[in-house]
């Protein structure tokens, strides 16, 4: 007959520090007519109340009452292999970085089912604190890289969730406190002009124009083809897919997975038309020279060659891409102690685009935001320029009909005078 009861009983034998114990019995197997017995102890008699009463709820919700023992180790081995071919390789390096973390936090041998949700909290809190080359120089890590360790601690818990490894996840509920977000440097259509102006080469211009002018991060910009697709003349439109690597032609995925096309404004299809007949026939690749081709083509053969096709990055196509623009800017004279980077251009693009009214979701769409919180966030700047226009429209929503009226209705000999505390200004 199967036993569902959980009980909380005191161990009295002597030199026990952990004296309470929580006993419980695991799923009923019919052919053997047996059901496996679990124990766990504790030096409070509340904790080991708090234990017995998640049980009973877990065991009510249906779950299962066999608990899998399996150590963070092999949950973390098992998820990098299984998840090996679904995520890119920016996306693993990424998981293995947190997973080195869990593993230099915790004991690796520790079982996954003993991490309780104070223990996911202390490991939260110290993020960031942990990685030699930052404090050596004294920083901290970003918030964004610190929300992506959490995410990924999540999402690797969760898995153990799926596989019944554990019953709840104890990062599931943790949120990070966020510092303020860095100030970024919103480019004007002024200073874009002028580093137009203060830019070298037609290559450069493109690349810097594609980006301010619709919205393309850096590395779908460096992936784009002369192929007729990506970039479509006739129609005046960028489209952004993703692309499996051939022999000589490295393959790209888009950031969130999701194929989008974009129309280009005038200026940019003139410079990048200017930029096509300058272009050398025995290269794909829109932004890049024929030598740098040639040596971004031996480097993919030497990838695949080498079985190492995923780990191939945008960045192997080309580099020093941030320094290019930091000069620019310099000999175009902008000066801010605000950040700006290539991103900047795509930033600056989504702003001027939410000031001029095009609501929110076109802008996810042309942009390629999975959610609407990441554009209100981190992509839209509130400039002078718009609450000048705030302004403006408050002036004309009032101004017009408050012109000339008094704050008092008697006559001028109000002015000068005080009325609840406040001096009236003489007309």
């Amino acid at each position: 007959m199967a036993r569902s009861k959980i009980t909380i009983q005191k161990d009295n034998r002597a030199g026990r520090t952990r004296r309470w114990l929580v006993r419980w019995y695991g799923e009923y197997d019919p052919r053997t007519d047996k059901q496996k017995r679990y124990c766990e102890s504790f030096e409070r008699r509340k904790d080991a109340e708090n234990l017995a009463q998640k049980l009973q709820r877990e065991f009510d919700d249906g779950l299962c009452r066999d608990e899998k023992k399996i150590t963070l180790r092999e949950l973390t081995d098992r998820f990098l292999r299984v998840k090996r071919n679904s995520y890119t390789a920016g996306t693993l390096t990424n998981y293995r970085i947190t997973v080195n973390r869990l593993l230099k936090y915790f004991d690796p041998n520790i079982q996954v089912a003993k991490i309780q949700r104070e223990d996911a909290e202390r490991f939260v809190s110290q993020i960031g604190y942990i990685q030699k080359n930052l404090i050596a120089k004294g920083k901290e890590m970003s918030d964004s890289g610190r929300s992506v360790e959490l995410r990924n601690c999540k999402k690797i818990f969760n898995v153990a969730v799926e596989w019944n490894y554990i019953r709840t996840n104890p990062f599931a509920k943790l949120s990070l406190r966020i510092n303020d977000v860095q100030s970024w440097h919103f480019i004007n259509a002024e200073e874009f002009e002028t580093i137009l102006r203060c830019t070298r080469t037609t290559r450069h211009k493109a690349f810097y124009a594609i980006q301010y002018g619709c919205g393309l991060r850096s590395g779908e910009a460096l992936n784009l083809l002369w192929d007729g697709i990506n970039v479509d003349f006739e129609s005046n439109r960028i489209t952004i897919v993703n692309r499996p690597g051939s022999e000589d032609i490295p393959q790209f995925k888009i950031k969130d997975k999701e194929a989008r096309s974009i129309p280009m404004p005038q200026w940019v299809v003139d410079i990048l038309t200017k930029l096509h007949t300058q272009s050398s026939e025995n290269c794909p690749f829109v932004f890049l020279t024929a030598e740098r081709w040639a040596r971004v083509r031996k480097n993919w053969h030497k990838f695949r060659a080498e079985g190492r096709a995923r780990e191939w990055k945008n960045r192997n196509l080309q580099n020093n891409t941030l320094r290019d623009l930091q000069q620019c800017c310099l000999r175009a004279g902008i000066k801010t102690n605000e950040k700006l980077v290539l991103h900047s251009l795509r930033k600056s693009w989504a702003t001027n685009l939410a000031n001029s009214g095009v609501p929110v979701h076109t802008l996810m769409k042309m942009g390629g935001w999975s959610s609407i919180e990441t554009v209100q966030e981190f992509y839209l700047k509130s400039t002078d320029e718009n609450e000048k226009k705030a302004v403006e429209i408050l002036n004309n929503l009032v101004g017009g009909c408050g012109r000339g009226v008094r704050l008092s209705p008697s006559s001028d000999t109000n002015a000068g005078k005080t009325v609840q505390g406040h001096h009236l200004p003489s007309p």
